[in-house]
């Protein structure tokens, strides 16, 4: 029996932030042409899930915008590290876009390191949406309420594992408090992203 973190749109996301690598050294005739080329969004997460779905929405507006192609890379993995280290080490020219998530900025607080410095590598420039963390279990579950949940988990302590898209992602905060909340122990299986978390 298991349960995951969810949201209405698949996945959660808290303060959902575009990051983008700007250049410092921009002069006026530059910004006149862009963008000359092929814009990326980088979406840290697997396809399917909620970032990745407002991801596209997003390019295909920006598409019609700029009137230039947007297109998508997904890099998940590391709790968005792999895609957001892709990012900090590309062009600082505007052409390469990071859908940042929470766990952006949860990250240098979870990881003694990064790959990249998350205040000197990035410029936020723009809330693109917000979400509310739900809990879901299969529909055969005999699951129907938290407090079922909660009797469920200390019933059989530590055999119940709950899903999310990543470490360091809302979803597994969200699971963390709630056994600290609960006084329950639950087991994080980390998803490579939402759309692979659904429960089963």
């Amino acid at each position: 029996m298991s349960f995951h973190w969810i949201s209405r749109v698949s996945v959660i996301l808290p303060a959902l932030v575009a990051l983008a690598l700007l250049s410092a050294a921009s002069n006026d005739q530059a910004m006149a042409l862009y963008p000359d080329r092929i814009v990326r969004i980088v979406v840290p997460f697997a396809p399917g899930g909620g970032t990745d779905v407002i991801a596209r929405t997003l390019a295909q507006e920006m598409a019609k915008d700029l009137g230039a192609a947007v297109i998508i890379e997904n890099k998940p993995g590391a709790g968005t590290i792999i895609g957001t280290q892709a990012v900090a080490s590309s062009e600082p020219d505007g052409y390469t876009l990071l859908m940042g998530t929470f766990a952006n900025a949860v990250n240098p607080s979870l990881k003694a390191k990064l790959p990249y410095d998350p205040h000197k590598d990035f410029a936020p420039v723009a809330l693109i949406a917000r979400s509310f963390n739900i809990v879901v279990v299969n529909p055969q579950s005999p699951i129907k309420s938290i407090a079922d949940l909660i009797a469920a988990a200390k019933a059989d302590p530590d055999k119940m594992p709950y899903g999310t898209f990543g470490t360091g992602t809302s979803a597994h905060l969200a699971g963390e408090l709630f056994k600290s909340k609960a006084g329950v122990n639950l087991t994080m299986v980390p998803y490579k992203g939402s759309a692979y978390g659904r429960a089963r």
